[in-house]
């Protein structure tokens, strides 16, 4: 018999990766296809082609970005269109607020915020009743693209389960051995919490791919696992199984993680459940798509362009930019992004200018995840001794980040372990462990994750940023206050 593949699926914001591994870490094949629009036909198709030829003797999972919603009829069909995790229903989380207690429990403050999935599901509720009225289930587009390859299309959807992972945003209560919903939460709305599938573990058992789906993708026969949300397919795919593991996940977004062994809550950090064990107190701020939008608003070029003259610029001479503040540290969407320091020296070329432009913003970037870093050793009492780091395709995949990784860890003046970008490889491994291909966490990591290099500070820019550093924040803080952030 042909041993097994590890299959993993990652649906991302704007493509669907598909990659299968050996239990020895080999990547045997991959592929991937952009989404051109965000529904589930979309996604289907592009799933169609980015699968590659895999073996039926495996097993499969999925990861996907959190906080987006399908709400879906009793046999799995869309009712509306996907609601995705960037759209936002401000009014009805206003309404949401007034049912946060004054020591609300971690994590259901996440889910009253206004980019959550229940302040999207009320808006439709109440603008369209005769068509809500037709749904069945409420998930995530991890659970729903399992039960797709689950279920036919004939077949009525029943005994949905969905990983902890991405329960979070939809409201579930994380203390407990296993998460359970804010069922109160959902009643206050008049919700039925019947339209939430049961919470399990990461990895858990699903079933069989048996669908036409799957058999349209050469997936039939895999064995089906539950999933994880794409940040915590990052932690994974990081190495971060311990407790004082530490890592930063560059993407879209710089997506902070830190391994914990209890919950001890502060207003810039929100808790996920690792999927194996502990909890994961962490934060996201928009880093990559910043880098996109300056790169091709600003300065009119590639981000590829950017970060080429972003590099060329000597140290400690770029202009000094802070990002905004909708996902910062200080979670206000109030907080626009703002630069200082700028110079108008005409001996200065266009290039020199966007150089040192870029650079500021690399290099706020860079600041922005030290302030986490920060936050997390004084809030935990604790000291980080190295940082995980995992550039995850973004902004471009046609250059080398090393200079960028030497910046981090010099400015920080911490070690980094610039690990494989092997995200699909890292969602596997709950489901992995579950049907006992390793016996082991340990194992796992050893076969299916791979360290790219250890980049350590430069003295020479450590220096330069020693003080810096403190400035930034500083400066950061004071521009936050004048924005009206208390």
């Amino acid at each position: 018999m042909n041993e097994p593949h590890l299959v993993g699926i990652y649906l991302s914001p704007s493509t669907i990766h598909v990659a299968a591994y050996s239990l020895d870490g080999e990547l045997l094949s991959s592929g991937e296809a952009s989404i051109r629009d965000q529904t589930t036909v979309a996604w289907e198709r592009a799933l169609r082609e980015a699968t590659p030829s895999v073996s039926g003797n495996g097993i499969c999972s999925v990861a996907s970005t959190s906080g987006t919603a399908l709400l879906v009829d009793k046999y799995g069909e869309p009712v509306f269109p996907p609601q995705m995790y960037y759209e936002a229903a401000p009014e009805y989380a206003e309404q949401l607020q007034e049912l946060v207690e004054e020591d609300s429990p971690p994590g259901k403050d996440i889910a009253l915020s206004p980019t959550a999935p229940l302040a999207k599901i009320l808006r439709l509720r109440d603008n369209h009743p005769d068509r809500f009225s037709k749904v069945e289930w409420v998930l995530s587009p991890t659970t729903w693209l399992l039960y797709r390859l689950l279920y036919g299309t004939s077949t009525r959807w029943h005994d949905i389960e969905t990983d902890w992972t991405n329960a979070l945003k939809f409201g579930a209560d994380m203390r407990t051995s296993i998460p359970e919903w804010f069922d109160s939460l959902y009643e206050s709305v008049g919700l039925s919490p019947s339209l939430l599938p049961t919470i399990r573990p990461p990895g858990s058992f699903v079933g069989t791919a048996d669908s036409e789906l799957a058999e349209r993708t050469n997936l039939q026969n895999l064995r089906l696992f539950q999933g994880v949300t794409d940040g915590n397919a990052f932690v994974l795919a990081n190495g971060c199984f311990e407790p004082g593991d530490f890592s930063v996940t560059f993407g879209g977004a710089s997506v902070v993680k830190y391994v914990s062994e209890s919950i001890n809550q502060h207003d810039a950090l929100y808790y996920h459940r690792h999927p194996l064990k502990g909890y994961l107190p962490g934060a996201a701020f928009d880093s990559g798509e910043a880098l996109r939008w300056f790169c091709d608003r600003v300065l009119d070029t590639t981000p590829k362009r950017g970060l080429e003259l972003a590099s060329a610029v000597p140290t400690g001479e770029e202009y000094e930019l802070f990002l905004e503040g909708n996902r910062g540290p200080f979670f206000d969407q109030n907080i626009g992004g703002s630069l200082l320091g700028l110079e108008y020296d005409r001996s200065l070329s266009t290039e020199d200018v966007h150089g040192r432009l870029a650079r500021g913003l690399t290099t706020g970037i860079v600041l922005t995840e030290w302030m986490y870093i920060s936050l997390i050793e004084e809030h935990f009492g604790t000291t980080i001794e190295s940082v995980r780091v995992l550039n995850d395709d973004a902004p471009t995949t046609e250059e080398s980040y090393d200079w960028w990784n030497t910046q981090r860890s010099s400015i920080w003046d911490l070690p980094i372990v610039e690990m494989e970008p092997r995200t699909i490889a890292g969602l596997l491994i709950p489901a992995a462990l579950i049907s006992s291909k390793y016996k082991s966490p340990t194992e796992a990591k050893e076969r299916l994750l791979r360290r790219q290099s250890v980049i350590e500070p430069e003295p020479d820019i450590t220096e330069q940023y020693t003080q810096r550093r403190e400035g930034y924040a500083d400066r950061w803080r004071e521009l936050a206050t004048l924005y009206g952030h208390e």
